[in-house]
């Protein structure tokens, strides 16, 4: 069967699955009590922006900016700050993964080409960081945003007052690590890419626009379904197939799990006891083994704390390299080159995430 290799290769989704089946075995059978577990509008969002961005990445728009500011010569560290920061800012609005699934392909190909191999490690790992640390700023950046801010309703200002320090301090001490980039000049290969159209590329701005919308709560759920979908199946409806159905599966066996836990009388009170006051150690711990979207979905329903859950599971994404399942886009997209050097990358990158972990925790504990 080909469901067992594809459980087999993702653990992941496989452990969510079985969670929801063995803790719904727990309690009586209620198919109304599953559903309305079920997030749904926060999965339709994620449907139409996944769909949306895979659209412009077709369209050829980030590879054409890229191309717009470099011609012929630069220097290395200028090419790897901007591979770094293009993750840092785009993940504000494409999310972490996708941020990584169109930078880190290019700038592994771009350094290959001006012969900066030894850029790659360095260069992979900050863009890594970066675009964790960077979807950290709004609630489209990441999922566990997404839910956190649909969860608690938090309006976007008070979602930003507590995430733009971190992503501040974060932005600067990325910057100040580029300074360890060597400072060569490169000679870039010919601007052969196509040029963009804005027939293309319009109606997709104008749909994330919609999304966005939905975001700040001034489009309902129903109409930016009505829409969206609809328009993308006329532009292109082979988007649908680039949507990541494994992350949306991943949260409704998550959502089926922790609504079914809710039901278990022993799990109503004592996980939030154990939790009250603790919740950004908690889930800054958890992350580290079990991921920060699983942590964030499963803690959340313990705490009223919104604040200290939304900064412990985002610098929870620092650390180990499943702490973020973003981190992983990369990692497997480095030991795709030709001559990988896996434990210098798995080295290099433990230690810039545990550096900025550090400095971000000090930050909290003496400041926030």
């Amino acid at each position: 069967m080909k469901l067992i290799p594809y459980l087999r290769q993702n653990p992941d989704l496989t452990v969510a699955m079985l969670f929801a089946v063995v803790v719904s075995s727990l309690v009586p059978f209620s198919l109304t009590a599953m559903l309305d577990s079920v997030n749904v509008p926060l999965l339709g969002l994620l449907f139409c922006l996944m769909s949306i961005v895979a659209g412009l990445r077709q369209s050829g728009l980030f590879t054409y900016a890229y191309r717009l500011i470099f011609r012929e010569h630069t220097t290395s560290r200028a090419l790897g700050r901007f591979f770094i920061f293009s993750c840092f800012f785009s993940s504000m609005l494409i999310t972490n993964d996708v941020s990584l699934i169109i930078f880190v392909p290019l700038a592994i190909m771009i350094l290959t080409e001006v012969r900066a191999i030894r850029l790659l490690i360095p260069v992979v790992t900050w863009q890594t960081i970066a675009a964790n640390m960077g979807s950290m700023l709004t609630p489209i950046g990441n999922p566990q945003n997404l839910f956190i801010y649909s969860y608690y309703g938090l309006s976007l200002h008070d979602f930003l007052l507590i995430t733009f320090p971190i992503v501040l301090i974060s932005g600067i001490v990325i910057y100040l690590a580029t300074f360890l980039l060597p400072d060569k000049e490169v000679i870039l290969p010919p601007n052969d890419a196509a040029k963009i159209t804005g027939r293309a590329v319009a109606p997709l701005l104008i749909l994330f626009l919609l999304c966005l919308l939905n975001v700040l709560r001034i489009m309902p759920f129903g109409w930016l379904m009505l829409v969206v979908v609809p328009a993308i199946a006329l532009l292109n409806r082979q988007l649908f197939r680039e949507v990541d159905y494994k992350l949306l599966l991943l949260f409704t066996f998550l959502f089926i799990g922790v609504g079914s836990l809710a039901r278990i009388p022993f799990f109503q009170s004592w996980p939030a006891q154990l939790l009250a006051g603790n919740e950004f150690m908690v889930s800054l711990v958890l992350s580290q083994i079990l991921s920060n979207v699983p942590t964030t979905v499963m803690l959340a329903q313990y705490t009223t704390a919104s604040a200290p859950l939304l900064l412990g599971v985002n610098i929870g994404g620092l650390g180990t390299i499943i702490a973020s399942m973003a981190s992983v886009i990369s990692f497997k997209a480095y030991i795709g080159t030709r001559f990988p050097f896996t434990r210098g990358y798995l080295f290099s990158f433990t230690a810039a995430n545990l550096s900025l972990l550090l400095i971000l925790l000090l930050y909290y504990y003496i400041v926030g």
